[in-house]
């Protein structure tokens, strides 16, 4: 499929997923992922109490620095501190709710009968291979984002705020290139090394679909990374509980963006991208 029928396929798909964002049972995966992250979330804003304080506080210094134990230089680094945090939930939990995103939305379009808790039943047996062909997108992620963040040590503030949206391009850059790869897993049962083995014919038949998906789930969330780069100002305003508002609001917007992505790249999947009756796999 060419670049310019592709680009207009994933509009369509990203149109009907919207149109979607009130079935109660596609969001259960992302209600049970957002639980758990405002869990995390919770805990983070807690951790000076003394149930957590053993666990959480070390976590903290490591990342945030001695002065991050300490009201209010904690919320200057609550943004980077719960992204850590993130990271690892995404690679965990957040894999395996989009598997579980992705067999929903595949029976959806298919106009399939199926509930949460059989779609559920169907993909447990496969979290782990979910899990484990996501990790080089996290690693990839880890390192593009490392390498930025090093060539931008002691550069100013505003250099910091257009890294950090440059960080979010590269990171739209390599989520296209392994977006398909939960549909590979879970709709083609494919073990491991045959998902990835697969991706360089996902990229030839929906790559610009993919990467047009992945640019435009970054617009709801640029206002939002900005507020989050503003923290320390927040701070400095004498506002520093508001930095916790706005990395909730973070995660709030980052479920429904996950659920987008996995509907309209669900689509693109089975439009363009998988073998139709008659092709060879």
């Amino acid at each position: 499929m060419k670049m310019l029928e592709q680009l207009p396929l994933a509009g369509h798909a990203l149109w009907l997923t919207l149109r979607e964002l009130r079935a109660g049972w596609l969001w259960a995966p992302w209600l049970v992922l957002g639980v758990l992250q405002c869990a995390v979330l919770l805990a983070l804003l807690g951790f000076a109490h003394p149930l957590l304080a053993w666990a959480l506080s070390p976590f903290v210094r490591a990342i945030g620095g001695e002065p991050a134990l300490h009201y209010p230089d904690f919320y200057r680094a609550l943004p980077f501190l719960y992204s850590r945090a993130d990271l690892v939930m995404g690679s965990l939990a957040g894999a395996v709710a989009t598997g579980w995103s992705t067999r929903l939305f595949a029976a959806r379009w298919r106009r399939e009968t199926l509930p949460a808790g059989g779609a559920w039943a169907e993909i447990a047996p496969r979290a782990l291979t979910l899990v484990l062909a996501q990790l080089p997108f996290q690693l990839l992620v880890l390192l593009f984002a490392g390498l930025l963040d090093r060539a931008l040590a002691g550069q100013g503030g505003l250099a910091q705020r257009l890294g950090y949206f440059v960080t979010l391009g590269g990171v739209a850059g390599l989520q296209a290139l392994f977006l398909y790869l939960p549909a590979l897993v879970v709709l083609e049962r494919r073990g491991l090394w045959r998902a990835l083995a697969g991706l360089p014919r996902a990229w030839a038949r929906g790559f610009w679909a993919a990467l047009l998906l992945g640019l435009v789930a970054l617009l709801p969330l640029l206002p939002l990374a900005g507020l989050g780069q503003g923290s320390g100002l927040l701070v400095d305003r004498g506002s520093p509980e508001l930095v916790g508002w706005v990395t909730a609001m973070q995660l709030f917007v980052g479920l429904a963006v996950s659920f987008l992505l996995a509907g309209s790249s669900t689509l693109v999947y089975l439009g363009a991208v998988a073998d139709q009756p008659g092709e060879e796999g």
